[in-house]
């Protein structure tokens, strides 16, 4: 029922839709303009890079958001993550997709941490996070502008072995491309 699906310029144009809408972008570090040749500088870029991958989140074969591993440290075997559903009626999946996601990572890659940032305001994606054994290790206070306000971004932290620990989600496994 859930896929992940290695991102293909195919995709820019609705990644570009999907990003650019202001429920998905108001809680990210980062707004875009509407410019399909900036986009498709953008997947050149990380197309080639060796510390961040991307991929399509489907259900039952239907592209409805972006997953992507970032800051991918091999050395020290951590990384930071982020993901959003574009399409409005498939946001009840938000609380199950991560599990797929951390089963997969910390198995396939073998890390043994991994962090997330979470913009101020966004409390369901905090809730969610801890409820999946992330701990909350800081705050960086006025640290995203967005719209001429300055926002908090909150910091946290998922070891393998917490979410290991967490035993309920193991059976949530699906196939990613690689």
């Amino acid at each position: 029922m859930i896929r992940f699906i290695k991102l293909r310029e195919e995709h820019l144009e609705q990644v570009l839709e999907w990003r650019t809408q202001e429920d998905v972008t108001k809680f990210m570090n980062t707004d875009i303009e509407k410019d399909m040749d900036k986009q498709r500088e953008w997947f050149r870029s990380i197309s080639n890079s060796k510390t961040d991958a991307y991929w399509i989140i489907e259900i039952k074969e239907k592209p409805i958001g972006v997953i992507s591993l970032n800051n991918i440290d091999f050395v020290n075997k951590r990384t930071s993550w982020g993901f959003y559903i574009g399409e409005e009626k498939y946001r009840l999946y938000g609380g199950i997709i991560p599990p797929y996601f951390y089963n997969y990572i910390f198995s396939k890659f073998e890390f043994h941490k991994i962090t997330a940032e979470v913009m101020e305001g966004n409390n369901n994606v905090i809730k969610l996070n801890l409820m999946h054994g992330y701990r909350m290790v800081g705050v960086y206070k006025d640290h995203i502008l967005k719209n001429g306000s300055y926002s908090d971004l909150n910091l946290l932290e998922l070891l393998k072995e917490d979410w290991l620990k967490l035993n309920k989600f193991q059976k949530y496994v699906c196939e990613f491309e690689e």
